[in-house]
């Protein structure tokens, strides 16, 4: 009876005496427990401990890295870092990519002409298809340089370069100028600088065919605008400016060859207000013309079999030009453009190697045009244009210099003034498939001056793709 009163009074000890050691465990190391008389009675509804405040002990520092292993973390940086470098190398070739420009464009081309006739009468039939341009030009536009390359293949000049310059680009003023060195467009008017894929009749106005046979030359151009005023003026080598490159004695063409080292200067100063563009040009400069000498084939013991003498006639020359573009939408119907130049010309015999001027040889040219674009919706259009050139206008002939007695020849003043006026007429009709490809159909009449009238009407038809 004895030894069970024993086990009840040390399981009920045992029951006191439980929260006291869980409230022990619950102070954490090194705190002081509270008196038995100052302890609060444990709660009835909870069994569960609080979570412990213990110090996490501190983690173990990691053992030092092996020789072995930092050579691969070095190797691992260096493949990143030159993976970098890659990367940077070809995001600068990416852009300068895209600073470089390829464009270019093909026409082929069918010709009829009313004159054409077969066999010998004339060296060629120009009843014929034919590439008329192939035209590849690269650009590049980076923040002070400009670089312009641009070649023509085809079947009436060759494979010739057109466009090489090397341009210095501002962009520390408001003038937004750029100089050019290298060979360009003679920047006069508005027809010699509109683009042959622009232009809306197969070739240029006969006064820019007549006064302009070449429409590029070489030398040095500075162009700049502000605001709405527009400025481009060129000194340059003449080899263009009133004749072709000049032939050797064996007919081959001298590239670029200026037979005399007088320059010519070439600008034009206008205004682009949008809708209406205009300007006003000037050309002023020296040529020679030459001839070189030929075997003689006439029938005369002295000179017969031998070669005759080259011949040089020096002359200044001055042009004056005016142009202007006026462009509007045409309710319902689509944009219409007008656009007409106007060129005088003076030719000056000059003294040359002993030679004394003769005013005989002087001339005065004057030409015009007119051109009328209507487009048609989004794929086609009509063009109309109107054109002259008097190479040598009557009122300039001097009567002194021919004989009134002698009947005038084909190569005497009173001959060529009454016959050199050409007059045309053209019409086109355009055809937009996309915006690279272009179909034009178009019709000229000539008219030529007084007696001179000739059955010379050329229909050509024409295909561009464009890129």
């Amino acid at each position: 009876m004895k030894k069970r009163q024993v086990h009840v009074t040390l399981l009920a000890v045992s029951m006191f005496a439980a929260p006291v050691v869980l409230a022990q465990e619950a102070t954490g190391a090194g705190s002081q427990a509270p008196a038995a008389s100052e302890a609060s009675p444990p709660a009835a509804t909870s069994l569960e401990s609080p979570p412990s405040t213990a110090p996490t002990p501190a983690p173990e520092a990691p053992a030092p890295a092996t020789p072995a292993l930092d050579q691969r973390l070095g190797a691992v940086e260096s493949k990143l870092a030159g993976t970098e470098e890659t990367v940077g190398a070809m995001q600068a070739s990416v852009d300068g990519f895209k600073k470089l420009k390829i464009g270019g464009f093909i026409q082929g081309r069918y010709e009829y002409h009313q004159d054409a006739v077969d066999g010998t009468l004339r060296p060629k039939n120009e009843n014929r298809f034919y590439v008329r341009h192939a035209y590849l030009g690269a650009k590049y536009e980076g923040k002070n340089a400009e670089y312009f390359l641009q070649i023509d293949a085809n079947n009436n000049d060759g494979f010739a370069l057109k466009d090489a310059e090397a341009s210095l680009v501002d962009t520390w003023t408001p003038l937004h100028l750029k100089l050019t060195l290298g060979q360009f467009k003679v920047p006069f008017g508005y027809e010699i600088l509109q683009s042959d894929a622009d232009r809306e009749m197969p070739e240029r106005s006969s006064v820019i065919t007549g006064l302009f046979p070449g429409d590029r030359d070489r030398g040095l151009r500075l162009q700049g605008s502000y605001e709405m005023l527009r400025l481009s003026v060129a000194l340059v080598n003449g080899a263009s400016f009133g004749q072709k490159d000049p032939s050797n004695y064996f007919g081959v063409v001298q590239n670029g060859y200026d037979p005399n080292g007088f320059k010519t200067v070439v600008g034009r100063v206008g205004v682009d207000l949008g809708s209406l563009v205009g300007g006003f040009s000037w050309m002023w400069g020296r040529t020679l013309d030459t001839k070189f000498g030929a075997l003689d084939v006439v029938d005369t013991s002295s000179t017969k079999g031998k070669l005759l003498p080259d011949t040089y006639t020096y002359y200044a020359q001055t042009r004056l030009g005016a142009d202007v573009q006026g462009y509007i939408d045409v309710p319902e119907v689509g944009g219409l453009a007008v656009k007409g130049e106007v060129i005088y010309a003076r030719k000056t015999n000059l003294v040359y190697a002993g030679t004394p001027a003769n005013s005989c040889l002087n001339s005065q040219s004057l030409g015009w045009m007119v051109t009328v674009v209507q487009n048609i919706g989004p794929y086609l259009g009509v063009a109309l244009r109107l054109d002259q050139f008097d190479p040598l206008l009557s009122s300039t002939v001097d009567s002194k210099c021919y004989d009134p007695a002698v009947t005038p020849t084909p190569t005497s003043a009173v001959a060529a003034r009454d016959k050199d006026k050409l007059t045309r007429l053209g019409v086109a009709a355009l055809l937009y498939a996309s915006s690279n490809i272009k179909f034009t159909l178009s019709y000229e009449h000539p008219w030529e001056q007084e007696g001179a009238k000739l059955s010379n009407d050329i229909v050509t038809a024409q295909l561009q793709a464009r890129f």
